[in-house]
């Protein structure tokens, strides 16, 4: 396991600013993991309760804020052992400021995670095994480097008659999609053990691979950050600092 205070080797920091991505390996403890499995497994069969646990149905049966109602996953947000990886990634202090975790694969189609979160970054938590089968993460290597689609490019303003699921898919997957070829690069998909942690920018053009053996779990916990400083925040979310505080600013 990771110590706590360990950040990116020179090697980690230079493969993470040439492709935007890098894969931090046994993070987490693979009992660690399991213990987390269990939790999440018996709140989805209803063995046990808590309050504001909802699972979306879209994109692998997702939970999203996990952390504002549930502490286990609240702790795992602001581990210690990611703070010092993250420091290094953002050049300064993380702050947390979503969850969600993937009950199966998502397919989700290609995006950029700072479209929806200005700043941010993610850190992407294994807790089993990700291969070919159940659907792991795909990424464009370097085009966190590319064009980044903002909401001045695709406002998320709906036309008449568009919904949310509308906008996504008839302009900005597309427009997110445009910039994947202008890019040049193939996507790759990333395969990792339980407790590896995924490590990438917001900017990273990236997505979900399709699940080969529908049914089969990839559970995960993605945690995204901003740094402390960031003054792009619109949202009414805590900001929770790895000292456990939490604020909430406003643009």
């Amino acid at each position: 396991m990771a110590s706590k205070n360990i950040g990116l080797t020179p090697e980690q920091q230079t493969f993470y600013q040439t492709n935007g991505y890098v894969v931090l390996e046994s993070v987490l403890a693979e009992d660690e993991c399991q213990r987390f499995v269990e939790h999440i497994e018996d709140l989805h069969a209803g063995r046990k309760h808590l309050d504001g646990f909802f699972q979306q149905d879209k994109y692998g049966a997702r939970t999203f804020n996990q952390h504002l109602y549930d502490p286990r996953v609240l702790d795992l947000l602001i581990d210690a052992r990611l703070h010092k990886p993250l420091t290094d990634c953002f050049g300064g202090e993380p702050e947390g400021i979503q969850t969600m975790h993937f009950y199966e694969g998502s397919e989700h189609p290609l995006h950029q995670d700072q479209y929806y979160l200005p700043d941010c970054m993610s850190a992407w938590i294994a807790m089993v095994r990700v291969d070919e089968n159940n659907g792991p993460l795909i990424v464009q290597p370097g085009s966190h480097r590319g064009r980044l689609i903002t909401k001045n490019d695709v406002p998320m303003t709906l036309q008449p008659g568009e919904t949310y699921e509308l906008q996504q898919h008839n302009r900005y997957f597309p427009a997110v999609k445009k910039v994947f070829q202008e890019n040049g690069k193939d996507a790759v998909q990333v395969l990792v053990n339980p407790g590896d942690v995924v490590l990438f920018s917001g900017k990273l053009i990236h997505g979900g691979a399709q699940v080969l053996k529908p049914g089969t779990r990839r559970h995960a916990l993605a945690c995204h950050y901003i740094p402390y400083d960031s003054k792009n925040w619109e949202r009414d979310w805590p900001r929770f600092s790895f000292d456990g505080n939490r604020r909430i600013h406003y643009r």
